[in-house]
């Protein structure tokens, strides 16, 4: 017997790599649009023979661009490579995931029972997708939108069902990227709307109908203008002017917002420059989203646009970052935050603080300068004895950690007198100015006059004792006051002006605390207590007889609340004038760590 015997092995290979290149796509190994299709006809039939959803979903990654442009190719390759695999452990088994082009890949989710179970799986998904990657020893930060349609509620070939799922992708990055959205037959309108609004915004930026209206930051002690918080506005040729929350919200999460954000680092950098020509010290802050901080070549073009101000000091240049922003990914605001303070000498001021969950961990990890205080807690301190609480306990925070704090929403001279005691002396609000165009700074200076009753504070806000029993008095006349102008309105609303109990009360509070802190001696704080049990009494029970209808009775009451009023007043005056002209009972920081 003869036999002709061939090694077939290379010709085996090379078919399997053919067929290989035929339906997967070369760089993620995912399939292609060829295989794709096969998969989605063998999905729809399931889908048809088990009576159960297939989703069809259009990913995008969002800020890919800025990598293949920065980092080269070959990195953009090997982004790509991780993405893919990252999705492909995200899906069940039976599920496709394939490389459409670019950046944008196609997902074919079958057995979906409910739009509940395919946007959980979807949330995840961008979640996973949104984690930092470790490229050439470089950690890029990147994420994705997702749009989707559901068969058989959306029916058609796969490519009518993938231009849907495209159409709907396109809504969420306007709706600020990183999210997902579902296609709804019929619904095409949102599309001419948005495009038309981003539109507007594109021509605003580019006819310059953006400004920057600028609110003073004072001392409220010494009157010194320390600087302004940079607020924009838009001269709409239509509209009139609009307030940020009109547009904002429209370019979150986009390049739009970006160019906006530069734009308004250069116009302060600009402002800047003329002060510091006039030999004026004031420091101008602006608002920063955590997109923009966050965004790739942020620091590269901050750095661009500082070189066009070669002569500006930076140290008097500072950024507001809102607290609920920095818990999207505290470790990378901490080092955006880090390098501008160490690179170009701009401080960091935490916004809104104690609006976060965690505002003690901010104050401890982020390289900030300051605090500012929400405006609603000081708005409403006055009237809620938890929100004075919060601001108290902000201000004994910030002195714990050596930053500065400022309060904001100060709207009226009993405000300042408040947060003075309790130790906050910069400020900014509605009793000291509105937001102005720059060219009215000038006339508001010469027309400011610091209220009497703050420049009181000028001497005496190192002395502890003489502040907090200050603070007393002023919480002791706004329980007067509360009652006072219930009768003089005559105002029907209970909830103006409710009944409470004494550990309730400002008044009740701080007596709680002056106990523990021993700011003075037992023997007068027990008297103090007992006369404000009196008056507490008194105002409690005026309180009842206006809301039962004997207004007349009220009257009578109110008469000698006054006189008590007046009583503890004069009390806690001869307790304060006993002091030694500068006596000292604590430090600052010795108070604010009992706080």
């Amino acid at each position: 017997h003869l036999g002709l015997v061939s090694d077939i092995t290379m010709l085996k290979q090379h078919q399997a790599e053919l067929e290989r290149l035929a339906h997967y796509d070369a760089l993620t190994a995912l399939p292609n649009r060829n295989l794709l299709a096969d998969r989605f006809e063998q999905a729809i039939a399931h889908s048809n023979r088990t009576q159960t959803l297939l989703a069809v979903c259009f990913l995008d990654l969002d800020n890919f661009k800025p990598v293949n442009d920065e980092l080269g190719h070959n990195a953009g390759d090997e982004l790509l490579i991780e993405v893919a695999q990252r999705i492909r452990t995200m899906l069940r088994q039976d599920d496709t995931v394939s490389r459409y082009g670019g950046d944008e890949f196609v997902m074919l989710l079958g057995e979906i029972k409910n739009r509940q179970d395919c946007e959980q799986l979807l949330h995840r998904l961008t979640d996973e997708l949104s984690r930092p990657y470790q490229i050439e020893n470089k950690t890029i930060r990147i994420s994705a939108s997702i749009g989707y349609t559901v068969y058989p509620f959306d029916q058609g070939s796969m490519q009518t069902l993938i231009e849907h799922a495209d159409q709907t992708l396109y809504k969420a990055k306007l709706d600020g990227k990183k999210t997902f959205r579902m296609y709804e037959t019929g619904n095409e309108a949102w599309r001419d709307e948005k495009n038309e609004q981003l539109y507007a915004i594109r021509r605003a930026l580019t006819e310059n109908e953006f400004q920057l209206f600028l609110q003073p930051k004072i001392n409220m002690c010494s009157g010194e203008v320390i600087g302004f918080e940079a607020l924009i506005r838009w001269q709409h040729p239509d509209n009139g002017l609009m307030f940020p929350q009109d547009f904002l919200p429209l370019i979150n999460g986009t390049s739009l917002e970006i160019q906006l954000g530069e734009w308004v680092i250069r116009q302060a950098l600009h402002y800047l420059q003329q002060w510091q020509a006039q030999s004026k010290p004031w420091h101008i802050s602006i608002n920063l989203s955590a997109y923009h901080l966050g965004s790739n070549g942020f620091l590269q073009r901050l750095n661009e646009i500082i070189a066009e101000f070669p002569t500006v000091d930076l140290q008097y240049f500072q950024f507001e970052i809102l607290e609920s922003h920095a818990l999207d990914d505290l470790s990378l605001i901490v080092d955006v935050v880090r390098h501008c303070r160490e690179e170009f000498n701009i401080k960091t001021v935490l916004d809104d603080f104690g609006t976060g969950y965690s505002s003690l961990s901010h104050i401890r990890t982020l390289p900030v300068s300051a605090v500012k205080i929400d405006q609603t807690f000081v708005r409403n301190m006055l009237a809620d004895v938890d929100d004075c609480k919060i601001v108290e306990g902000v201000i004994a925070l910030a002195r714990s950690f050596d930053l500065e704090v400022i309060a904001e929403g100060v709207e009226s001279v009993r405000h300042g007198q408040i947060l003075l005691s309790m130790g906050c002396e910069l400020a900014q609000g509605y009793v000291i100015a509105k937001p102005m165009p720059a060219a009215h700074i000038a006339d508001w200076q010469q027309q400011f006059t610091l209220p009497e009753d703050w420049l009181s504070y000028r001497d005496s806000r190192q002395h502890i004792k003489w502040t907090q029993l200050n603070l007393f008095c002023l919480y002791l006349q706004l329980s007067l006051e509360s009652v006072e102008l219930r009768f003089e309105a005559e105002l029907d609303d209970v909830n103006l002006c409710p009944i409470i109990s004494i550990k309730q009360s400002h008044c009740g509070v701080w007596l709680d605390r002056t106990e523990n802190l021993q700011l003075i001696d037992m023997e007068s704080l027990q008297i103090l207590k007992e006369k404000y049990r009196s008056f507490h009494h008194l105002l409690t029970m005026t309180l009842k007889l206006y809301q039962a209808g004997k207004k007349q009775s009220g009257l009578q009451n109110l008469h000698s609340l006054r006189s008590r009023y007046q009583d503890i007043y004069e009390y806690i005056q001869s307790i304060m004038s006993a002091f030694q002209p500068g006596e000292i009972t604590a430090s600052k920081s010795q108070y604010a760590t009992n706080h």
